[in-house]
């Protein structure tokens, strides 16, 4: 197959022997992380962020404490939401009061966390 080049700058397009190679089944998946993780350090991987979360807290890092809080809310948000909708005859006013009352509840949890920071 023969490579076709891009006219202009010269930059993009396919280029010999770029990428992973053809058949490679050496891929970094996140149960080898994990794993892996979990073997170098001797505790699971959630355990030693949780750790870290905590320093953070014992040690009055505010930034640091704000950069967890931002991934473990990133990472749980989603799940701690559960929205619920009726069948209704008007399906979009009932999608936009779910997502109204998902906002609320995002908003609460921002505020508690606004207020628990500026308390420490």
């Amino acid at each position: 197959m023969e490579l076709e080049k891009k006219s202009g700058s010269g930059h993009g397009g396919a280029r010999e022997g770029s990428g992973r190679p053809k058949g490679s089944t050496q891929k970094i998946t996140a149960k080898d992380i994990l794993s892996t993780a979990h073997s170098i350090i001797g505790k699971s991987l959630v355990v030693s962020i949780l750790e870290g979360y905590r320093d953070t807290i014992i040690n009055n890092d505010t930034k640091g404490r704000q950069v967890y809080e931002k991934m473990l809310l990133d990472k749980t948000a989603a799940s701690m939401l559960d929205v619920e909708v009726e069948d209704t005859t008007n399906l979009l006013q009932a999608k936009q009061l779910a997502f109204a009352e998902a906002i609320k509840a995002i908003n609460t949890i921002n505020n508690i966390k606004d207020d628990q920071d500026a308390s420490d």
